[in-house]
């Protein structure tokens, strides 16, 4: 079964995003300094990628995750 190509990029879309909360290279970044916006990097950094996908899956759920619009599905 052939995946269609919108369908396939909103779903890496949300793995890459995911991965990037998830990342052992966070570690890394766990310290106070830099900062940004005057709150540790870490926790912008999770913060962002949270507001990204927040948004990201909004519009994946408006577009329907890829599939045709019917009558049955509005």
């Amino acid at each position: 079964m052939k995946m269609p190509r919108q369908r396939f990029w909103l779903f890496f879309v949300v793995i890459i995003g995911l991965a990037m909360l998830q990342s052992p290279l966070l570690l890394l970044a766990n310290r106070v300094e830099p900062m940004i916006f005057g709150i540790p990097f870490l926790v912008f950094w999770v913060f962002a990628w949270w507001a990204f996908l927040t948004l990201f899956l909004f519009i994946a759920y408006k577009l329907n995750w890829g599939y045709k619009r019917t009558a049955s599905n509005e």
